[in-house]
């Protein structure tokens, strides 16, 4: 049985590596603004995603601790085609800009590329009126407020979907902002939820979206560092950067390739 077993696994890793090894995902951070330590979340992204995925990173840090800056990147036409997959961990929620934001989420919709909407990327653009419903169509659901800081207890609502796998069916989340959502979207999957005394209701934190071409990942969890080097967090955010690039197995593992070199 033994011997058997050890054929079994050697024939997956012989038909895995003979053909030509996988490019890796190429994989764009997006991250810059108020309130956030973005120089040490950055680090710690790139630090543990590399260390269970074949992923390579491009990060574009802009706009210091301001909430009004604009990526310049939105003014390129085809911004995004050479990447797989966008990673927004930012805080620009004073840009009022409609123009500029419906822009921003005609370069996503423009390409087949995964989405990751981490934290504060959801309040970005809450105050631009006539463009906000495009951007929260993006992300999946809209909130523009949270509640205070605290240790939430967050539940598995989905324990079946490849991206919950190995997440506890309730996690006790180190100290953060659990975000209050307004609205949620047809095409949007959550994945857990929260509950918050400020609003006296559950908001989901953990959820899929589907919007043209392109997969979305969000988790409104992020606010703090504590939060990224947890490895229940660290777990989650993997496996659904690997399910918008369409490289996430049904177990959660990383499709054949794409594992950490």
């Amino acid at each position: 049985m033994r011997l058997l077993a050890t054929l079994l696994l050697s024939l997956f890793l012989f038909s895995c590596s003979s053909s030509t090894p996988p490019k890796p995902i190429k994989a764009l951070l997006l991250t810059g603004g108020c309130c956030h330590d973005y120089d040490a979340q950055k680090k710690i992204i790139q630090g543990f995603t590399s260390k269970a995925i074949n992923i390579e990173w491009e990060v574009i840090h802009e706009g210091g601790k301001g909430g009004d800056h604009k990526f310049a990147l939105y003014n390129q036409k085809g911004w995004a085609d050479k990447y797989d997959v966008v990673v927004h961990n930012e805080c620009f929620a004073k840009v009022k800009d409609n123009d500029f934001m419906k822009k921003a989420v005609q370069g996503h919709l423009d390409s087949d590329i995964g989405v990751i909407m981490v934290h504060c990327a959801m309040h970005t653009f809450r105050g631009a009126e006539e463009g906000t419903d495009a951007w929260t169509k993006l992300i999946g659901l809209q909130s523009k407020k949270h509640e205070h800081q605290a240790e939430y207890v967050v539940e598995n609502i989905a324990s079946k979907h490849p991206i919950m796998q190995g997440f506890p069916q309730a996690w006790s989340a180190p100290k953060d902002e659990l975000y209050i959502v307004d609205k949620e979207y047809p095409n949007m999957t959550p994945l857990a939820r929260a509950f918050g005394e400020r609003s006296n209701k559950f908001s989901t934190c953990i959820w899929t979206n589907e919007i043209g071409n392109n997969k979305v990942f969000g988790i409104t969890f992020g606010h703090n560092t504590e939060v990224m080097e947890n490895d229940v967090f660290q777990g989650v955010f993997n496996r659904g950067l690997l399910w918008t690039v369409g490289k996430l197995k049904d177990d959660g593992s990383p499709a054949c390739g794409f594992e950490a070199k």
